[in-house]
């Protein structure tokens, strides 16, 4: 999931003096959704060598690459790595094969099938952050400060926001900078009570990294993650329960029924899994849920086609059911 520090993570590692002075060579390359072996391959060789080169020519670039790694030790960052075809990766590595023995290649992800396709040790999965932690970032972006005693009667309610964190160290920066220029606790409450994508535009931060998740979803896994908006939050449901669910009102595509229709949405429920928009219950581990941020994403994703009625009843607002289909 966007937000748990990934990157803030591999720039303290890359940044650390005693990794500074285990390894002979440092780079960094932010890889991103298009992946661009040239793009990325040149990244890596002007992050080596802090030169600028012009050509877009892979073999040359390579060649200039694998003789500045040739015999070293190096530490490689390939920051935010989306691309799951493992012929791309065998490309873009060929450099790296001529580097020292003890050489590094780390790697920031969203998804677990790229961890699987590009690594050979076990993927480290990021917590969120503990309670004391995230409330320590919190009260740094909404106030400025440690504590609230400037502002003690804004604590009962900023403790109320940190909770919707659910330990997510962005979700806890985003909000606490949405309140940054607010001290009237109607204002704090305002934020509590609202919508993540409520949240003025300018300083709405979390939407568009987990946009990001769901955008970059096959167009049948959107289908079936929009119907999760549907779930109340904290709501711990079983595997086996949504993929009846889902089969129930037919989202599976025509074309793959050359296999079993229990088995493909089943593995429907996997890639979602692995791209972290379930995860294990910490109550149980035969249940699964969505952070709050992620069911606000639901929500978001499934705007116009469905709502929750409960959600409408409490807030004593009119809806409108769409009159697509």
């Amino acid at each position: 999931m966007g937000g748990l520090g990934k990157t803030t993570l591999a720039q303290l590692v890359d940044n650390d003096d005693d990794v500074s002075r285990y390894f002979d060579l440092k780079a960094w390359a932010c890889v991103s959704e298009d992946f661009d072996i040239v793009r990325v391959t040149k990244a890596i060789l002007q992050s080596v060598t802090s030169n600028h080169y012009e050509t877009n020519d892979l073999n040359i670039i390579q060649v200039k690459l694998k003789e500045k790694l040739y015999d070293k030790k190096f530490l490689l960052i390939l920051d935010d790595v989306w691309n799951e075809d493992y012929d791309d990766w065998t490309k873009l590595r060929c450099p790296f094969e001529f580097g020292a023995l003890g050489s590094k290649i780390i790697v920031t992800t969203r998804n677990y099938s790229v961890s699987s396709t590009m690594g050979t040790t076990p993927a480290y999965e990021l917590e969120g952050l503990s309670k004391d932690a995230c409330w320590h970032l919190f009260k740094q972006h909404a106030l400025g400060a440690t504590d609230f005693t400037t502002h003690p009667e804004l604590e009962e309610i900023g403790r109320e926001i940190l909770n919707r964190c659910k330990g997510s160290p962005l979700a806890a920066k985003v909000l606490g900078g949405a309140l940054r220029t607010k001290q009237s606790p109607i204002e704090w409450k305002n934020v509590l009570n609202s919508k993540i994508w409520d949240i003025p535009k300018e300083k709405k931060g979390i939407i568009p990294v987990l946009e990001l998740s769901y955008q970059y979803l096959p167009s049948h896994l959107k289908r079936c993650f929009a119907y999760c908006s549907l779930f109340p939050k904290d709501y711990e449901f079983e595997k086996n329960e949504l993929v009846l669910l889902w089969m129930a009102e037919g989202l599976v595509q025509e074309t793959e029924r050359n296999k079993p229709i229990e088995d493909l949405v089943a593995e429907y429920f996997h890639d979602l899994v692995m791209r972290s928009f379930f995860q294990q219950s910490s109550n149980n581990e035969s249940l699964f849920v969505m952070h709050d941020l992620i069911n606000d994403l639901a929500q978001w994703a499934a705007k116009g086609l469905c709502y929750r009625l409960e959600d409408t009843l409490s807030s004593n607002k009119q809806s409108k059911i769409s009159a697509k289909k």
